[in-house]
């Protein structure tokens, strides 16, 4: 059997999925209601998600733009440490984000209480455009940073060279050499910045403050949870959908088509490191960034420490949650890996066996439908369709762990997809003409060299699926709540100390998780 079989497989089950989901959505909403444009909540929803979207994005760029230089530039200690925290922030869960931003700004927090004690009688709230700026810029200005930084560091030694004995000015060699590689990874990064900032439901949900900040998702939420209006549920995603599916398009329309080359990893001094404006420069991005990111993880940390993991570790609910976060992100986690790898052992076998890069960028199109379909949507979509066949509440836990297996299944595929097509590349003609195939295949070539690109993807997959909020709320779990359930229900009574404690709890599990299956991954001896 060749790879392009279990390819199109996976494929199928994506594309099955994505119609089941959509056919749920069209049946409910029974027509195109054009009315739907004219509601103002509706109007008011749509701008506000398409305002707070582009200013995150924006901002996130700008940050990550200023701290990728910054770290181009410099070479001090732990450095490494600052790009691989950069890269495990993505992977936080939203809701510690937001109990972090609340223990800083929030009415009670610890900057209205150093106003108030200074003799400053106004409050700053945290809630609404301001807030949710701040939580989506903690998330994607790192995501932004970690990608610009690969970009600038894909820069051809040979560049630097020629620019230092130019005599390059620091204007010179951001005009010349840092802008172009930052205007080509920036097209990539707003897209999926602006996707994840326009689907986004926990920040908008805790800290939006009402229906002056209400977003689509918010209102798709709204229309299942507390109307139960399924016709305007699924003509709010369709509208969803469309937004989406028109950005996609212009994105791709202005994305440059160019081959993937790894980082160069040049370690030779850049010509404007020593210059004081970019010093100067470097130092503002440098806090900038301890600010916006290093300030609500701190204060989380505090909220926790407040906090008594005695009670919480004794509460039976809580273990409730951690079975059901489990019981979600296990079969999501290797769900996704599986659906990934099967379809990038199908793309390389297309484009080196039969040369054919439109059936490639078809298949691996399987996967990117997915980009177009917002998790709530497509939980949405799932939710109406499964009703008239069984209680949507009681199948919670497999149809949760389906929609994150999806969702992630383009991360998923990013991380696996190069190194299957560069295995392939490499050594498929030779193991053909050894005449190894099949498992003996697979144990001596594809698993040592697979490893830990697949327990990345594994691992961060589960690692979302633990952190996810939105889409088990949407479906409503009962009895089996998950942790970020489970801290956002203390938030909301008001139990901030616990809550915090459980956060931490959360992040810690998170952290054990990624480490964990990375390292098992990575050290595990092949036999």
């Amino acid at each position: 059997m060749t790879p392009l079989a279990p390819a199109l497989a996976a494929a199928a089950l994506v594309l099955a999925v994505c119609a089941l989901a959509l056919a749920g959505l069209a049946g409910a909403a029974g027509g195109l209601d054009l009315g739907l444009i004219t509601d103002p909540y509706v109007q008011h929803a749509l701008r506000f998600t398409l305002l707070q979207a582009g200013l995150s994005t924006l901002l996130s760029l700008t940050l990550g733009a200023a701290l990728a230089l910054a770290l181009a530039r410099r070479r001090f200690p732990l450095r490494g440490a600052v790009i691989a925290a950069l890269g495990a922030l993505f992977v936080l869960p939203s809701i510690v984000a937001i109990l972090g931003l609340v223990a800083l700004y929030g009415r009670t927090g610890l900057v209205n209480a150093a106003l108030h004690g200074s003799g400053v009688t106004a409050t700053l709230s945290i809630y609404g455009l301001p807030g949710i700026l701040l939580a989506h810029v903690f998330f994607n200005a790192p995501l932004a940073a970690r990608i610009f930084l690969n970009a600038l560091e894909a820069v051809p030694t040979a560049h630097w060279r020629l620019a230092r004995a130019l005599g390059f000015a620091p204007l010179h060699i951001f005009k010349i050499i840092d802008w172009p590689a930052l205007r080509k990874a920036g097209i990539g990064a707003a897209s999926l910045i602006f996707i994840l900032c326009a689907t986004s439901f926990a920040i908008v949900l805790a800290l939006g403050g009402g229906p002056q900040a209400a977003t689509l998702e918010v209102a798709i939420y709204e229309s299942l949870r507390f109307d139960f209006n399924l016709a305007r549920a699924a003509a709010l995603a369709f509208l969803q959908i469309a937004m989406i599916l028109i950005f996609f398009l212009a994105i791709e329309a202005f994305t440059p088509r160019a081959a993937e080359t790894p980082a160069q990893g040049s370690a030779i001094e850049r010509g404007d490191a020593h210059n004081f404006a970019t010093r100067a420069l470097d130092v503002i991005a440098f806090a900038l960034a301890a600010l916006v990111v290093a300030g609500p993880v701190a204060g989380a940390i505090i909220s926790a420490a407040s906090g008594t993991f005695t009670d919480i570790l004794a509460d039976p609910a809580f273990h409730r949650a951690l079975a059901g976060s489990l019981a979600i992100a296990l079969p999501a986690g290797f769900l996704s890996a599986a659906l990934a790898t099967a379809i990038a052992y199908g793309v390389a076998h297309l484009q080196i066996t039969r040369r054919s890069s439109p059936a490639a960028r078809a298949l691996s199109a399987s996967a990117s439908a997915l980009l177009i379909v917002p998790p709530f949507a497509l939980a949405a979509g799932l939710f109406i369709a499964l009703r008239p066949l069984a209680d949507p509440a009681a199948l919670a836990l497999p149809l949760v762990a389906l929609v994150n297996a999806l969702t992630a299944l383009p991360i998923a595929l990013r991380i696996i997809g190069p190194p299957v097509l560069a295995n392939a590349e490499r050594h498929g003609r030779l193991a053909a003409s050894l005449g190894v195939s099949g498992l003996a295949r697979l144990r001596l070539i594809e698993a040592p060299l697979l490893r830990a690109p697949l327990g990345l993807a594994l691992a961060t997959v589960i690692a979302f699926s633990v952190g996810d909020l939105g889409v088990a709320a949407l479906f409503g779990m009962g009895d089996n709540m998950t942790l970020p359930l489970y801290v956002y229900s203390l938030i909301g009574s008001y139990r901030m100390e616990q809550g915090g404690a459980a956060a931490l709890l959360l992040c810690a599990l998170i952290l054990v998780l990624f480490i964990g299956i990375e390292f098992f991954a990575r050290s595990r001896k092949h036999v």
